[in-house]
This record gives structure tokens, sequence and C-alpha cells, in this order.
């Protein structure tokens, strides 16, 4: 029960973090809830499961969205650059990259909810982690959204 409202609380996060891309494409939030629903109810198996911690969990997946950005920026800009004067569509190339960060993190988090099921811990402790890994997150989704207000304002 608690990973159902978990994950129901962090579409509606994910959702509003997008919006600040620009012209807040709502068929893309759709799309964006079935995809974070499925996420965070098949998180990724890991070989680290003997080792398993919070902090081993936010390590991982802080490197895995550290990753991640660079490339997502890089491919924001070659989409962005046929659009260049359309703010709706750069929008929307936005949250489709910030979007893949959300993936990334929500599999992170779904694994400390298990982590936490598993171990017996009590919600608090999973909630301080898990807002430490949907930090790391909302950090690297700036960067692609960054790019937007660049190419959006035309600096």
């Amino acid at each position: 029960m608690k990973k159902k409202l978990l994950a129901l609380s962090l579409i509606a996060v994910m959702s509003l973090s997008f919006t600040a891309c620009g012209g807040g494409n709502t068929s893309s939030s759709s799309d964006t809830k079935t995809k974070t629903e499925a996420t965070t109810a098949a998180p990724e198996a890991t070989t680290e499961k003997s080792e398993e911690s919070y902090q081993s969990i936010l390590d991982n997946y802080t490197q895995k969205l550290k990753d991640a950005t660079p490339g997502l920026v890089d491919e924001f800009n070659k989409e962005a650059s046929e659009k260049s004067r359309d703010v709706n569509a750069l929008a929307g190339i936005c949250n489709s990259k910030v979007e893949k960060l959300a993936e990334i993190c929500n599999t992170g988090v779904g694994e400390m909810a298990d982590l936490m099921n598993k171990s017996g811990d009590d919600y608090s402790k999973y909630e301080e982690w898990a807002k430490k890994l949907q930090d790391v997150y909302a950090t690297q989704s700036k960067e692609i959204q960054d790019a937007y207000t660049s190419v959006a304002t035309g600096q």
C-alpha cells in the first residue's frame, strides 16, 4: 500500500517538474504517468543485492543520473536546433529528456522502497533517502531545463 502511495506521489512531483521546461505538454504528462508507474512497479535487478543499502542505491543511481545527463543535453540541443522557433516543440523535447532522468530516479526510489519493505525500516528512513535521490534528479534535470531556456530565449 505504501509503495502505491509513493508511486502516486512521485508521479505528481515528476509531473510538476516537467512543467518547469515551459509549455507543459499534456499528452507527454499522461505518457509519463504510464511510464513512471511501469518503472516504479518493476525496478531493475542489480548485482549488489547482497550488500544493498540506501547509501549504495543512492550512490548507484546518482552516478546513473550524472552519466545520463550530458548525453541528454546533447540530444536536446541536436533536436532543438531544428525547432528553435517553436517554444511548444522545444518544451516537448525538454520534457522527453527530463522524463528519461525521471525513469532512472524512479527505478532507484523503487529499489529503496523494496529495501524498506525487506528490512522493515520506518517509512521516514526510506523517505529521507528517497528525497536525496530526488534532489540529485532535480539538479540533473535542471541542466536539461537550462539548455531549453537557452534555446528558447535565443541566448
